[in-house]
């Protein structure tokens, strides 16, 4: 949280129960604690003898610790009936801001809405510094290991990954496609296995034109899903992977474009397990290359391997032991 232009940080009120306490109050802002809760809080199922008197206690060392940080914000602080309440007129919280602006962001649309996401995400100052989420809970948290501020982290942590994996995909319906894929890969580095986020990553790849990195990404996609979740990427996904595949057939010319496309095309296929709806003729299920005809002209394995070979016997037919010798 911060006062004017100075920041304050729950580490800064010494020891352990006063930071918790004021973690407390910024977790339920607007809301007062009533003193019951408090106590479970601090003491879960243990409190000691006298614990209204000593968490009374502690409250007042709170406030003096904040007069000197500084001063009047002690005030911040209010006893309200049977409890305590943080006064957001006294303080900025990050993680509150970023609620506020985000909040305004997702009642934008367009471009509008992107800048609303710059906007909140740079209230945090963390989401391109640490390169993916995770940071709003540490913010808000000290490095405390009770139960319940583990829990207040992960929800606060997930609500940035939400964030992003909602920001990148406006960004891509307003054809910001560098921050759609900035925010989508900074989501995946929270989660790999969010397939919203691979979603985003993939169509950024497909408009752009680069075939073979977004088939390079739906690669890396699978094989997560595949070791660590058993399990195969969702519809939505393998479409994009299917018009990916239909982009590299018809890219441009360029021999060397046209042979790493290939090349790519011929790993992934190489690496899709089998489907479990296989016909016994031979012909595989969706998403399969076999069904290539099927499903928008993506090319079967066979007219990836006939151009890889021609352009290899190209390359043979080209070369020359003098010219390697004088290169």
């Amino acid at each position: 949280m911060s006062v004017g232009d100075r920041s304050i940080g729950a580490r800064q009120l010494g020891g352990a129960k006063p930071r918790q306490i004021l973690v407390a109050l910024l977790l339920r802002p607007d809301q007062a604690v009533c003193k019951a809760s408090l106590v479970r809080l601090l003491w879960d199922d243990a409190p000691p003898a006298g614990a209204l008197s000593t968490l009374e206690g502690y409250v007042s060392l709170v406030r003096k610790r904040l007069d000197a940080l500084a001063p009047g914000l002690g005030s911040a602080v209010r006893t309200e009936p049977g409890g305590y309440l943080l006064d957001p007129a006294f303080v900025d919280v990050d993680v509150h801001r970023f609620r506020r602006l985000a909040a305004h962001a997702r009642a934008c649309s367009g471009p509008a809405a992107v800048r609303g996401w710059i906007g909140a995400f740079d209230a945090l100052d963390v989401v391109d510094a640490l390169g993916g989420a995770g940071a709003l809970g540490g913010l808000l948290l000290p490095d405390e290991h009770l139960d319940w501020i583990e829990q207040a982290r992960e929800e606060l942590d997930a609500e940035l990954l939400r964030a992003l994996v909602d920001a990148a995909g406006v960004a891509l319906d307003a054809g910001d496609l560098d921050r759609a894929h900035r925010w989508a890969r900074e989501a995946l580095a929270a989660d790999p296995y969010d397939e919203a986020a691979w979603g985003v990553v993939l169509e950024c790849c497909e408009r752009r034109g680069r075939y073979a990195e977004g088939l390079r990404a739906y690669d890396e996609c699978r094989r997560l899903l595949a070791d660590e979740l058993g399990c195969t990427p969702g519809p939505g996904v393998r479409e994009v992977f299917g018009r990916l595949l239909d982009g590299a057939r018809q890219a441009d010319d360029d021999p060397l474009s046209a042979l790493v496309d290939a090349v790519v095309r011929l790993h992934v296929a190489v690496s899709l397990p089998a489907e479990p709806d296989e016909a016994l003729d031979g012909t595989t299920g969706p998403g399969r290359p076999g069904t290539a005809r099927q499903r928008g002209g993506i090319p079967p394995v066979e007219e990836d391997w006939r151009l890889l070979e021609r352009l290899l016997s190209m390359a043979r037919s080209g070369w020359h032991p003098t010219a390697r010798a004088t290169a």
